[in-house]
């Protein structure tokens, strides 16, 4: 026979509603406000939502959102870093699949985020135009995150030329590539994807293919790592 404790507070805890615990109630609670905020972010822009606009998506009273979130800031990064860890994980699926060829990866990653993109418009409203609104994609400030895959380029960049003859802040050289295929792809979405995904990576790749080629140049060996 198991033993009920006298303590209230592990009473409730432990307490099941509909075969759910206090604690899995909760997270499931989070899950559909994050579900809601993406539905609501993604159609009505970040300037236009509100924390009351959420929680009737999400069929939840305000005092739920409050559980989980202080702010509408705070429920928008938790969008973001989710959309974000998604399509990085997409990327690096892609990348891992093809030869050990820089042009190659870079096409199978960039074909990969556009196409993310591309599934649903609201990904493009957070991501691209919403994450330059609320400040995310601000060098300054120290939560930054364009996405995940700007990370993901970093290191590949740094392990492919590692013994550049030539002084070369690879901050700068990253940052100004995400920031051409983010221009890109905002661009490319206001304009409902007239384009298609390949001609688009084409559009990314020469810059890329230039610098790669610079790069080699300058080297004492591109390591293929």
């Amino acid at each position: 026979m198991t033993q009920q404790s006298d303590d209230p507070l592990v009473v409730n805890t432990a307490r099941r509603y509909g075969g759910a615990s206090a604690v899995e109630r909760a997270a499931q609670r989070r899950e559909r406000l994050i579900e809601a905020a993406l539905d609501v972010f993604g159609r009505q822009g970040w300037r236009n939502s509100t924390m009351r606009l959420i929680c009737a998506q999400a069929r939840l009273n305000d005092r739920y959102f409050y559980e989980h979130f202080a702010t509408l800031d705070e429920i928008f990064l938790a969008v973001h870093k989710q959309l974000s860890a998604d399509v990085a994980a997409r990327i690096m699926l892609q990348v891992a699949q093809q030869a050990d060829d820089p042009i190659l990866q870079t096409r199978a990653g960039l074909t990969a985020f556009f196409e993310y993109i591309k599934e649903d418009a609201r990904r493009a409203q957070i991501l691209l135009v919403d994450a330059v609104t609320t400040g995310l994609t601000n060098p300054h400030n120290l939560n930054a995150r364009v996405s995940q895959y700007a990370d993901l380029l970093r290191g590949r960049f740094s392990a492919r030329y590692p013994k550049l003859s030539i002084p070369l802040d690879v901050e700068l050289v990253v940052g100004g590539f995400v920031g051409m295929v983010i221009h890109t792809a905002t661009v490319w979405s206001q304009r409902q994807f007239d384009t298609p995904v390949d001609i688009l990576v084409d559009h990314n790749i020469y810059a890329w293919s230039g610098l790669h080629q610079w790069l080699s140049s300058q080297g004492e060996g591109a390591s293929l790592a």
